[in-house]
Order: C-alpha cells, then structure tokens, then sequence
C-alpha cells in the first residue's frame, strides 16, 4: 500500500502542491505524502475549513486564492480527508 497512493490521497497531494509550502510534494514518495496529509495538511485543511465555516482568521482562504485552489477545490480536499478518516471539524 506505501507504494501506491490511495485515489483521496492523490486528489488531495495534487491540490495541495499548487500552495508553495506543498509544492515538493509533487515528486515526494507515497509514504512522505501519507505522513504530510496526516499531519500538516491535515491541520491546514482543518484551519481552512473553521476559517470558512467559523469566521476564524487564518490566512488560509487568502493562501488558497493566491495559489490558484478555489473554493471547489478546498470542499473537494475536505471531502477527501474525511473518506479517509481525517476528522476536520
């Protein structure tokens, strides 16, 4: 499984490599990707969605636009998450 990336783990990494914190994660190894979205993307994709959701101010919104992930795409991430099994709100 550490070889291949699970479908929701590829949408997510391919979202979130336009931002430049995540831009290495295009050439990264699955394990390395797997760490990072359980991790750091995680907690990014939770501070986004209390920043919509809860009117938090985090900066990620802005982030988000200035790399080119529009809104679809941060649900579309959040959804991924959750399929497997990333508690985000």
């Amino acid at each position: 499984m550490d070889s291949i990336l699970e479908a929701d783990e590829a949408e997510i990494a391919k979202i979130m490599s336009n931002l430049p914190e995540f831009s290495w994660i295009k050439g990264a190894d699955p394990a390395k990707i797997r760490h990072e979205i359980n991790n750091t993307i995680s907690n990014v994709l939770r501070e986004y969605y209390f920043e919509n959701t809860r009117m938090t101010d985090t900066k990620w919104t802005a982030k988000f636009r200035e790399a080119n992930i529009t809104e679809d795409d941060g649900k579309a991430a959040i959804s991924c998450a959750r399929r497997l099994g990333i508690d985000i709100s």
